[in-house]
Parts: structure tokens; sequence; C-alpha cells
């Protein structure tokens, strides 16, 4: 079927989407029934992923993760780049984890503050209060 995958930074990605419950195998015997959620770019790219969601999953909700990918990696390569995400000298876990707690703090800041004086398209923004 042919989908609107997301809009991406060039635009609206569309795909065709291909989705069925597969069984793992594990070794010479089967494992549990998975989704094998199959996408082909407009350029001819093919990518798949397989899904441990419940055989009672919505599609939506498949397509959905399927686009979380991209604004993770979005969000880890600012981390890194602007807020210093990788120049921690820790040396125990806890000090590790309040600087990566720290930089995730000052990531939700600066999305803020990007989206209150981003330029309003038709839709309004609305922030959480």
């Amino acid at each position: 079927m042919n989908f609107r995958l997301m809009d991406g930074s060039k635009g609206p990605v569309h795909t065709m989407v291909k989705n069925c419950r597969v069984v793992e195998q594990q070794g010479d015997r089967d494992g549990d029934e998975v989704w094998l959620y199959i996408r082909k770019y407009e350029d001819g790219r093919i990518k798949y992923a397989v899904s441990n969601a419940p055989g009672s999953a919505d599609i939506q909700d498949l397509h959905h993760a399927a686009t979380l990918r991209w604004p993770i990696e979005q969000s880890f390569q600012e981390c890194k780049s602007f807020l210093g995400m990788a120049d921690y000298e820790t040396r125990s876990y806890i000090g590790w984890r309040r600087h990566m707690l720290l930089v995730m703090v000052s990531h939700l800041f600066v999305l803020e503050v990007r989206l209150r004086f981003q330029k309003k398209t038709n839709a309004e923004i609305v922030l959480p209060s």
C-alpha cells in the first residue's frame, strides 16, 4: 500500500509499506510470532524491521514506531554536538547518569525555547503547561 510515512527534512516521505506476521527462527526450531515491517522508498531503497508487538497491535502504531528512529538520532546528534553529551569525564556510574540527565534536561529547554520562538504556521503550536 502507498503510504505517506512522515514529514522529513526535505519534505514528505512516501513509501510502499507491507507488514505481516512471521515466525522467528531460533537455531533449528521455531520461535515466537513477530511482525515483519517492510518499507520501499521512492528511490528504490528497501528497509525492514522486526517487531515483537502483539498480533492485535494496530498497524498505525507500527507506522509510528517505524518513524521514531530518525528524531531520536537527531536528538542525540544535537546533544553531542551542542550540549556536551560526549564530553564527560566521570569515574562513576552515578556521575555519568547525572551528566546525561543534565544534558537531556538542557535539550528539553532548548526545544521549548525553539518552539516558543519559531514562526507559527497555519496550525497553532501548543506547548504543554
